[in-house]
């Protein structure tokens, strides 16, 4: 494992010891580690982030659709709060997000409990001197830390977007270095729509980290079909995974699937974390319980939820 420094080691140690006592692993679909326990005692299940090895609540929390007008921020603090509070310990952002408002946000629920989350943020810059410059300083203004636990490349969907991204000798990747040799962020990741993009990047570069979308009706994704075989290579280069999309923006429902079987689709593929942005209190709640209550699925079971979903 790579060295991610002391303030990430020590909230790996911290989100092992929420994690303990969940019990071992036992084994689901091709062989992919799972929880062995169903969380009976309501603490919330945790999974290895890959070779980062943190911790990472099962459910995690977006910053896409929790509330991110800037004039509602006492609404997305509650809901920040209230996620903490149930065991929620992944937090993921953009700059994009409402022109920086959702990372503002977060940056002001955050204030005196930042060392509780592993905080994600992403960004579209491309360009080494935007980003080394500017883009990651305001970013960090807004979150009010001066690091972030994991920062992404964000939106990369095709082999041109990755050729600008990992460009050697003028390339955005090489400021993303030189703010983790400064211990500005703690890990490095790619977000993508595009399975097969995801499997070419983690072949050119070291990955810590791949956020990509997984629902059961392919929505938002830009080739389903491979991605059984993106998550195959990640897990065998232990490289963390994320999932997005995973209610498509409420885009399942309207395929009769409901939020209990998105969410038991997405946690029965080998990911850490099914990352969910929250609209309110209520839906929060009522998604703990689902990632709480979560027993794997068979690959019967989830050939039948695409079907379903693609009827």
């Amino acid at each position: 494992m790579k060295e991610i420094g002391r303030r990430s080691f020590l909230r790996t140690a911290a989100g092992a010891a929420l994690g303990a006592g969940l019990g071992g692993m036992y084994t689901s679909w091709q062989g992919t580690p799972v929880l062995a326990e169903e969380p009976s005692t309501g603490a919330m299940p945790t999974r290895r982030l890959g070779k980062i090895g943190y911790e990472a609540s099962v459910l995690s929390l977006g910053g896409m659709t929790t509330i991110m007008d800037r004039d509602r921020r006492d609404d997305a603090a509650a809901i920040i709060h209230r996620a903490l509070e149930l065991g929620v310990n992944y937090i993921d952002t953009a700059d994009s997000y409402r022109a920086g408002d959702s990372e503002s946000n977060i940056g002001d629920a955050l204030e005196g409990r930042r060392d509780e989350v592993f905080l994600a943020t992403k960004t579209r810059q491309r360009t080494l001197e935007g980003l080394a410059e500017e883009t990651f300083e305001r970013t960090c203004e807004r979150l009010k830390t001066d690091y972030v636990d994991l920062y992404f490349f964000h939106a990369v969907h095709d082999l041109d977007d990755l050729d600008t991204v990992l460009d050697r000798e003028n390339g955005p990747i090489l400021a993303f270095e030189r703010l983790r040799d400064a211990g500005r962020i703690g890990n490095i990741g790619i977000s993508s729509h595009s399975s097969a993009t995801l499997m070419e990047a983690m072949k050119r570069y070291d990955l810590d980290c791949v956020f990509v979308t997984m629902n059961p009706a392919g929505l938002s994704m830009n080739d389903p079909e491979n991605l059984r075989d993106m998550l195959a290579m990640a897990q065998d280069k232990d490289i963390g995974t994320v999932g997005m999309k995973i209610p498509a923006r409420g885009g399942v429902f309207d395929r009769d699937i409901t939020m209990e079987e998105a969410l038991g689709y997405a946690l029965s593929l080998p990911i850490a974390t099914a990352n969910v942005g929250i609209t309110s209190l209520d839906i929060l709640e009522e998604n703990v319980k689902l990632a709480k209550a979560f027993t794997p699925l068979e690959e019967e079971q989830l050939a039948e939820l695409e079907r379903r979903a693609l009827a």
